[in-house]
């Protein structure tokens, strides 16, 4: 009688509260977000009805990135570590199911981990499998022990990859240089063997040596800088300088007396070996940047030669409406009017070139050939060349009685482009 009487009380306090606004328009099919406040007082079968639809309302109306932020703080409630909720933060939304979200909402606003009279009420299910029905808090736990698994390996995997970009990374002429430091091992082992004899000398020859690595210009500049400072040494020893201050006289006696166990003969000698490599990297290199294929030079677009042309879009002396200068492009005859001077004018392709802009300018056209006259009926004369044929244009221009003068291929805001043949 007392449980009667206090849902009883229940239902009177709930008849009281003033009229609910939903939160959102589809409220009305799918009813108002599960109240857990008297969840006390439901029966197996209410407890069990309004978890089910727990999850399916918060599906509906709620994505995965709404919903995880809800997982993570029933996490912060719950004593999980600080290494655990982040790894939880480092798995995209998607991972953490809807329902596991719904039940942390769900578990945080009251709800009961499980009901005791549920497993009678699925008892009375047809076709339901099983009578029991897992404690919220336990599936939440469960599902996130393995996103928890899944992030920490995320995460993992982000620190080594942050490792590896912490690694510097050689640069190209680095790379250039080990593997010139590569190609030069047959003519390192020669110098190193070298018995400073000038027959033995007559054997080596380091162009076939560096043909043999396949090594180009690049590569050579630095083979030549690995053997420059030994050459300069051995030809100031033959070739010491005419004139030396005191600083200079010291440091070539010391070089003398480096080298005082070598006899002038097998000084010339390694001086004549050193000097022969570095004669064959300056071939190589040389050889590189002749046959070098030039870079072929990117075509320039269409809209961009025209960008600057200016052009008069229209005229309504003549009745007359432009044609784009992208269509003169290529064109094998454009004609022109200008506007403010009555000048109409045919341009004609270079035999050599065809028709393009530079800036505002035409390019390409054939001076002697482009020509303009002054009309003096510009309305009628105009609209009769704006139906001439390519093949009567010539004739037909020849007839109109003014003085020809040339074409300077100018366009501005008063050239009108009448057609393009």
């Amino acid at each position: 009688m007392a449980t009667k009487r206090k849902m009883s009380r229940a239902k009177v306090v709930k008849k009281n509260k003033a009229p609910r606004t939903p939160k959102f328009v589809d409220e009305k099919y799918t009813g108002p977000e599960p109240d857990w406040t008297y969840a006390e007082d439901m029966t197996g079968e209410e407890y069990y009805r309004e978890r089910c639809r727990a999850g399916f309302y918060y599906n509906y109306f709620f994505t995965p990135k709404d919903g995880k932020p809800w997982a993570i703080t029933w996490m912060k409630d719950n004593d999980y570590t600080k290494e655990q909720i982040a790894a939880v933060k480092a798995v995209p939304d998607s991972w953490i199911p809807i329902i596991v979200s719904a039940y942390c909402r769900s578990l945080a606003k009251g709800m009961p981990v499980n009901h005791k009279d549920t497993p009678a009420y699925l008892e009375t299910l047809p076709g339901v499998a099983s009578n029991s029905m897992m404690d919220a808090d336990v599936y939440v736990k469960n599902k996130i022990a393995e996103i928890i698994e899944r992030g920490l390996t995320i995460k993992h995997e982000k620190r080594v990859e942050e490792k590896k970009k912490d690694i510097p990374r050689p640069s190209i002429q680095q790379l250039l240089r080990d593997k010139a430091a590569e190609m030069a091992t047959e003519i390192d082992s020669f110098v190193d063997d070298f018995d400073y004899k000038p027959a033995t000398l007559k054997k080596f020859d380091a162009v076939k040596m560096l043909r043999k690595v396949e090594a180009k210009g690049n590569h050579a500049k630095f083979i030549k800088s690995f053997y420059e400072l030994e050459f300069k040494e051995y030809d100031e020893l033959l070739n010491p300088p005419k004139r030396m201050n005191e600083a200079k006289k010291d440091d070539y006696e010391q070089l003398k007396e480096g080298y005082a166990h070598l006899k002038k003969p097998q000084i010339k000698a390694v001086h004549e070996l050193y000097r022969s490599i570095l004669d064959a990297c300056d071939m190589i290199m040389l050889e590189s940047k002749v046959n070098r294929t030039p870079r072929k030079k990117k075509p320039q677009s269409k809209d961009k030669i025209v960008a600057k042309v200016k052009y008069a879009k229209q005229d309504q002396a003549t009745t007359s409406v432009s044609i784009k200068p992208i269509d003169c492009l290529d064109a094998a005859a454009i004609m022109t009017y200008n506007v403010k001077t009555r000048k109409l004018g045919i341009y004609y392709p270079d035999a050599h070139s065809s028709l393009s802009f530079k800036g505002t300018t035409l390019i390409g056209f054939d001076e002697s050939k482009s020509v303009q006259k002054t009309m003096r009926k510009p309305a009628e004369q105009v609209s009769k060349f704006k139906k001439v044929s390519k093949r009567a244009l010539q004739k037909e221009f020849e007839s109109v009685n003014s003085v020809e003068t040339k074409m300077n291929g100018r366009f501005n805001d008063q050239t009108l482009i009448l057609r393009v043949f």
